[in-house]
């Protein structure tokens, strides 16, 4: 037996007959040891601590519990039984375990989610590591607070679902909007389905990072859009005998949508048309494309109309005829500076991005189209 184990030993002994004063002395004695000597220890003389330490936790109180617990947290070889343990117990004691502890498994990790959640699930997502799969279960959790942790965690790594499932989620939240746009691992077509709905400073960042996007990318995406439209036109033209739809499956077939249909659509108020028009002309799915015109502070329509070369005087015609109100042209005056202030080249890699959405992207579209042209929520 090494001298460690004879003094451990030892120490357990004197502790049988002690006051509870006694036995508090002996738990931070035990402790000490076990830190002066990781990297000394056999595989005996760690379980030894390890159960010697899970005896005694049980028997102490929470605010001494939670003094083993931050000096365990940084220790390179603590026992992992007395971790599981601590890390279960009471937020104020676990938490110092479960945001530093690297004894602990992501397995371990995922137990303390599914038994406790809340607090602790909190506090996980604060890890200076967070793997994808220890990720993707706190995700599931919903928690609001689980979720703006790990999207400020930039040691948090995430597989595509998770990173969806918290895009998703930022629709509806706005704290969760600037650290999304701030994470340099999100996806390039996640990252151009954030500027749908994020405030305009954060479409200023998301427009920043277009020279990061791969520039490489072709357009021939837009033509599978345009070739989608077409198909997609046809079969509705076909099966529900609309003249709306007949009439633009006809310009899409003869290639015969450019600017000067557009005018003339909005000058006739031909809305249905309109929309599938814009689409083919920005190269954009037709979900894309309702979701841009939807935006009423305009910014991702100049940067659609931008990166298609559409002239600034088009940009303020459809502008106004989708402010209704005098009040609403009025604002709409201050709106189109914005056309020259978005770089042309910076839209044209971003908007490849938008051609290039996968169809998770497209189903994660939150506007839908109703047959009679209205948009609805």
């Amino acid at each position: 037996m090494t001298a460690g184990a004879s003094r451990l030993k030892a120490l357990v002994e004197t502790a049988r007959d002690h006051a509870p004063e006694a036995r508090r002395a002996l738990l931070r004695n035990v402790t000490d040891l076990l830190l002066m000597r990781p990297d000394g220890l056999n595989a005996a003389e760690m379980q030894h601590f390890d159960a010697i330490l899970t005896f005694l936790l049980r028997e102490t109180s929470p605010a001494l519990r939670r003094e083993i617990a931050d000096r365990l947290a940084d220790a390179p070889a603590a026992p992992r039984g007395v971790l599981r343990q601590l890390a279960l117990d009471d937020i104020n004691v676990a938490d110092p375990v479960l945001r530093r502890a690297g004894g602990l498994t992501d397995a371990d990790l995922m137990a303390v989610i599914a038994e406790r959640g809340g607090a602790h699930a909190r506090a996980i997502a604060r890890r200076r590591d967070v793997s994808e799969r220890l990720s993707g279960a706190l995700v599931e959790t919903g928690d609001e607070d689980v979720l703006l942790n790990l999207a400020r965690n930039q040691g948090a790594r995430f597989d595509l679902a998770a990173m969806q499932a918290m895009i998703a989620e930022a629709k509806r939240r706005p704290d969760l909007q600037e650290p999304l746009t701030g994470r340099y691992d999100l996806p390039p077509q996640l990252l151009t389905q954030l500027y749908f709905f994020v405030s305009s400073t954060l479409k200023r960042d998301i427009l920043s990072r277009a020279d990061l996007l791969e520039p490489s990318l072709v357009d021939v995406a837009a033509a599978a859009s345009r070739r989608r439209l077409l198909e997609q036109a046809a079969r509705e033209a076909a099966a529900e005998q609309s003249d709306a739809k007949r009439f633009i499956a006809e310009k899409m077939r003869l290639g015969a949508i450019n600017e000067a249909l557009l005018g003339a659509l909005i000058t006739d108020r031909r809305h249905t048309e309109f929309v599938y028009a814009f689409a083919w002309l920005a190269g954009v799915e037709l979900a894309a494309a309702q979701t841009i015109l939807k935006d009423r502070s305009f910014e991702a329509l100049a940067l659609v109309c931008r990166a298609a070369r559409m002239e600034r005087q088009f940009f303020a015609r459809i502008v106004f005829s989708l402010r209704r109100d005098e009040a609403s042209k009025a604002k709409a005056l201050r709106i189109l500076d914005l056309y020259l202030k978005v770089p042309e080249e910076a839209a044209g890699r971003l908007m490849r991005f938008w051609r290039m959405r996968t169809q998770a992207g497209r189903d994660a579209a939150f506007m839908d189209y109703d047959d009679d042209g209205d948009e609805t929520d």
